[in-house]
């Protein structure tokens, strides 16, 4: 499958400070790129009233956003639960 990453995905992650966080931003794009299917990302689900724009919840307080329109996965926002939720989508 295909990813691109969005600029704004970028300029988020380099708020993160912590290490562990971005080796897991890091793995989890690595694991994007060699699927098949969006149903084998692991804790990915559909924001409601947005098709075809997803969250993976990737640590107990950071999420991903990703637009998938079939055939490619675009990451566009990753942050913490507290403001993800009002920036994405």
């Amino acid at each position: 499958m295909r990813i691109q990453i969005s600029k704004r995905f970028v300029k988020d992650t380099d708020k993160i400070t912590d290490q562990r966080i971005l080796s897991k931003i890091r793995q989890v794009i690595i694991d994007a790129r060699s699927i098949h299917s969006l149903s084998y990302i692991l804790n990915l689900t559909e924001i409601v009233g947005y098709p075809n724009f997803y969250r993976i919840k990737f640590d107990y307080r950071y999420r991903i956003g990703i637009y998938y329109d079939g055939g490619d996965i675009e990451f566009l926002r990753v942050g913490s639960r507290e403001d993800f939720y009002k920036k994405f989508p």
